[in-house]
């Protein structure tokens, strides 16, 4: 696991320093630094060509083709080692005026080269430069309750700093004391559609780990279409990372059949709980104050999503709360299982039956694919039995971690 770690890290320093790379290539092509340098070398060349054919048969210092060039290159620079000069009087005027040729091309070649970075960084602010990351969270939609998401991923971050993309029509002040708000997070920021294919392509939602959707009524938009656009959006961030772990918000529940199509992992409907909660709260006081404790991200006592460990594989659900709860590690409260669904090749039997040979055959010549891999089904089990076995593909909840 730690050499898996070890790789995963150089893979994206590398990254990173390719698409540096590649921003900065595309970026000086653009204010044509490349001409700017070959009008250097052209001067370097030419200048010192002329003082090597003036001065090689009277100076010495000037015998090698090479040595007039590395002349050439310090004097433009306006560096002026004094290890070498021309004596004669036009090798002199030369050397004049590629010293004030220098001063003038050296001048224009740093500005340039400044202007570049602070473009850049002008571009960042407002949101329209394109986002070198990987494996990030990209956030799409803004609304008042955005910001506690980015509070949620401080408080998670922990010593880590979490790269997290913002794609919304917000305002580029308000992005810029979001950031500084939360320094301790890498937050970029796209501005535009987030349903467009070319606007998530500036937020590198190819090499994204995760994406959150979030009614949007940033700039423009309004709340009343703010569904659809997040519908439009997963199917567009699907079609270019399929691996990407998406959750969404919606604001009406007959819309959530739409995401399950989409393949979203987590659906969230806005204010699903609110009548358990406010009815709750007329009979029975504590049951809000509980659930605001047990999902504060700031608190002791919330709950937490754990790995199993190992050697707790194959034993029962009541010896592994025990270790929890001696350990003092958090309360067990429940289990997530991971299953593959069964596909219609398992459910098929192998031993070529008339039947079963039809039904593949009229597959194959519908050209459907009976074997391919199935989603994963997800299984939550609150409070499952003591006896339950414990199995590799289960995960834990557990209240009050580290308590």
């Amino acid at each position: 696991m730690a050499v898996q770690k070890i790789i995963e890290k150089k893979n994206r320093f590398f990254f990173k320093i390719i698409t540096n790379i590649k921003t900065l290539y595309r970026d000086f092509s653009k204010d044509n630094l490349s001409r700017i340098i070959l009008a250097v070398l052209i001067v370097i060349v030419a200048g010192g060509g002329l003082v090597y054919f003036i001065e090689s048969g009277t100076n010495g210092e000037f015998s090698r083709f090479i040595d007039s060039l590395w002349w050439g290159a310090v004097t433009i620079t306006t560096v002026g080692y004094g290890d070498m000069a021309p004596v004669s009087i036009p090798g002199r005027m030369i050397a004049v005026m590629m010293m004030f040729g220098g001063i003038v091309l050296t001048s224009i070649f740093s500005g340039t080269i400044a202007s570049i970075f602070v473009d850049r960084k002008i571009q960042e602010g407002r949101g329209l430069q394109e986002v070198n990351l990987r494996n990030h969270t990209i956030i799409c939609g803004w609304n008042r309750n955005a910001s506690g998401i980015i509070e949620s991923f401080s408080a998670l971050s922990k010593d880590k700093k979490t790269s997290i993309c913002l794609i919304n029509e917000m305002d580029a002040e308000e992005y810029q004391m979001l950031k500084v708000k939360h320094s301790e997070l890498d937050i970029k920021f796209v501005k535009g559609d987030f349903s467009s294919e070319k606007i998530l392509g500036r937020a590198s939602a190819s090499s994204a780990k995760a994406a959150i959707f979030i009614p949007d009524i940033s700039g423009n938009n309004t709340i009343e279409n703010a569904d659809e656009r997040t519908i439009l959006a997963v199917l567009a961030i699907k079609s270019m990372n399929a691996d990407i772990t998406t959750c969404a918000e919606v604001l009406k529940k007959e819309n959530e059949g739409h995401l399950q199509r989409a393949n979203v992992d987590s659906i969230i409907v806005s204010g699903e709980f609110s009548g358990f909660l406010l009815s709750s709260a007329s009979v029975s006081q504590g049951i809000p104050k509980f659930v605001k404790e047990m999902l504060a991200v700031d608190s002791s006592k919330s709950i937490h999503q754990v790995s199993i460990p190992g050697n707790f594989i194959g034993k029962t659900f009541l010896e592994l709360s025990e270790y929890f709860l001696k350990n003092n590690k958090g309360i067990a409260i429940g289990i997530m299982s991971e299953d593959k669904k069964m596909s219609l090749e398992d459910m098929l039997s192998d031993d070529s039956s008339s039947i079963d040979a039809f039904i593949k055959r009229k597959f194959q010549e519908a050209e459907i694919n009976i074997g391919e891999q199935q989603e994963q089904g997800i299984d939550i089990q609150i409070s499952p039995s003591p006896d339950y076995n414990i199995k590799e593909t289960d995960s834990l909840f557990v209240l009050g971690i580290g308590v």
